[in-house]
């Protein structure tokens, strides 16, 4: 079993033919993947980013996991959901080639993760996202409370020692 690496798809038509060819429901299941738009032009760009942000959409999948999904455009992030990106440097470094082999704690992890990975597959995409921004937002709340007693330590020390 192998690493999960970028999966590096450049579409140089903005051919509706093309983009069918690539877009399919095992696309991001087994690696992370990038389609590079820089080829096309901008409106072809922006017509591209709004078809494959439907396809996710429409067939319910999820473009954030079990691996992302990337587009390297010129346009600005805020035009769609889809991370979008100006130039490959900008990807994660994460899932960049590694120059190493696996060793066998690596191997054994990545069939592990090979299990995981047709759960998440088999899942209600929306319904993982609801989970995780709930999961998030509980971890924001115990971390902004934390914060304030870590405040209130503060001051409680301070006039401690000022009363010796």
């Amino acid at each position: 079993m192998s690493l999960p690496v970028y999966q590096h798809i450049n579409l140089k038509t903005g051919s509706l033919d093309e983009l069918n060819a690539i877009l399919n429901q095992e696309l991001n299941l087994k690696h992370p993947v990038t389609i590079g738009l820089k080829a096309l032009d901008l409106d072809q760009q922006r017509e591209l980013i709004g078809l494959i942000e439907n396809y996710f959409v429409s067939h319910n999948l999820s473009y954030k996991f079990p691996y992302p999904v990337y587009l390297i455009s010129d346009h600005e992030a805020s035009i769609t959901k889809v991370p979008l990106v100006k130039k490959q440097d900008e990807l994660p470094k994460f899932f960049t080639q590694r120059d190493s082999k696996m060793n066998v704690k690596e191997s054994h992890l990545a069939g592990k993760n090979k299990l995981l990975q047709q759960e998440v597959r088999n899942s209600d995409a929306s319904s993982n996202t609801k989970d995780a921004q709930n999961y998030g937002e509980a971890h924001r709340i115990i971390y902004e409370l934390e914060e304030e007693r870590k405040f209130y330590r503060l001051i409680l020390n301070r006039l401690v020692k000022g009363k010796k």
